[in-house]
């Protein structure tokens, strides 16, 4: 698989690659170091210039409201796509 995935896949080609595509697009990618469980909010501070610690406490708050965060977090570890590796 190349390393910049997320950016020679036609969207077109299947819905995950679009949403994948589309993630990237907008700078959302889940960093390869520095990150905790999946990246998810990682990514976001990187991308908005939060602190990562804060977004991952939001996260973590957000846990206790009831709704399906955690079926959420899952989808944005599936759909974000990891940063391309260096090389």
């Amino acid at each position: 698989m190349s390393s910049t995935y997320h950016t020679e896949t036609d969207p077109t080609e299947s819905s995950l690659a679009g949403a994948r595509a589309w993630f990237a697009q907008r700078g959302l990618t889940r960093p390869r170091h520095g990150k905790w469980v999946a990246g998810v909010a990682a990514g976001f501070a990187r991308r908005y210039d939060w602190n990562p610690l804060v977004a991952r406490l939001l996260i973590i708050a957000t846990i206790v409201l009831p709704g399906s965060q955690v079926l959420a977090y899952v989808a944005l570890w599936i759909l974000m796509p990891r940063d391309p590796e260096a090389g």
